[in-house]
């Protein structure tokens, strides 16, 4: 395994990092959402307050922001003659979000999935107020997975059946798995519990279906980023650590070159990551290393 390479640094922190299309987009603190493409990096778009997630229907042209600061989930659409930003989600049931994390879009589904956490602290372990909402594209209705019952939710990713969502719940230091029973009802459970570090904050699976999970530390604590990889069993068959880079905030693997990894960091400065990784070897279900 290489080293890994910076690709896009900012004086401003960086989360969700996704690739469309070759370019790969995060999202800044300050407002801006980057795009990397070329070898160039530049502001693809802005908007107001604290844009924590990002993701794009490139096929309708459209991309979901997970605004922190103004609690809500932002619809942005482009066109020959405008640009718009809507407030898309900013309320279930009559109940004002907290502060949406991270975003997870299910075209197959028409489906978008979000934790909202709140600030970092806000539903911390001592206050778990936390959940996971699921809105339909199509109807707008929007239900709650799991509803005030998690210590700061963050990184959600899907498995490649598309039933299975893997969410950081990264107040308890642990990774919860919801699987889709039928077309209406998730069921859920503690999937991996960790010991040591302050919580996973970004996962992703591979396309042989490993689970990466980025697990935060303070750099105060530990100069060394940790990526540790699950395989369908729940067992850790490999860790990476990474040198200098301890806050881990987001991660994705690239569409065109799945052996690559693109990850936020954010000590220091935020940093986008570009890590090759080896594909780990699946025979190695039934050990734990």
């Amino acid at each position: 395994m290489s080293a890994p390479q910076i690709i896009i640094e900012q004086q401003s922190q960086l989360n969700s990092p996704i690739e469309v299309d070759g370019a790969v987009y995060v999202a800044a603190q300050n407002g801006e959402i980057i795009q990397y493409k070329d070898g160039q990096q530049k502001t693809f778009f802005h908007v107001a307050s604290q844009p924590h997630s990002i993701k794009m229907d490139n096929k309708n042209k459209v991309c979901y922001v997970a605004n922190m600061a103004r609690q809500c989930i932002q619809r942005f659409s482009q066109d020959e003659n405008n640009d718009e930003i809507i407030d898309f989600i900013n309320e279930f049931e009559g109940m004002p979000l907290l502060g949406p994390n991270s975003l997870l879009l299910s075209p197959k589904n028409n489906m978008i999935f979000f934790t909202d956490s709140g600030p970092f602290g806000e539903t911390a372990i001592d206050n778990c107020k936390g959940s996971l909402f699921a809105a339909d594209l199509d109807n707008l209705t929007c239900k709650a997975l799991a509803l005030y019952c998690l210590s700061f939710p963050s990184g959600i990713c899907m498995g490649n059946d598309q039933k299975t969502i893997y969410l950081c719940e990264t107040g308890k230091n642990r990774i919860l798995r919801f699987v889709q029973a039928n077309a209406e009802i998730y069921y859920f459970s503690v999937y991996i519990q960790f010991q040591g570090r302050f919580g996973p904050m970004a996962c992703a699976v591979s396309s042989n279906d490993l689970l990466y999970v980025a697990r935060y530390e303070f750099s105060q604590v530990t100069d060394d980023g940790l990526i540790s990889i699950y395989n369908q069993n729940g067992i850790n068959i490999d860790n990476i650590v990474l040198p200098q880079y301890p806050e881990l905030t987001g991660m994705t693997f690239s569409v065109q070159k799945p052996g690559v990894l693109y990850i936020t960091e954010n000590s220091q400065k935020g940093k986008c990551l570009q890590l090759s990784v080896t594909p780990s070897d699946k025979k190695d279900k039934d050990k734990f290393k």
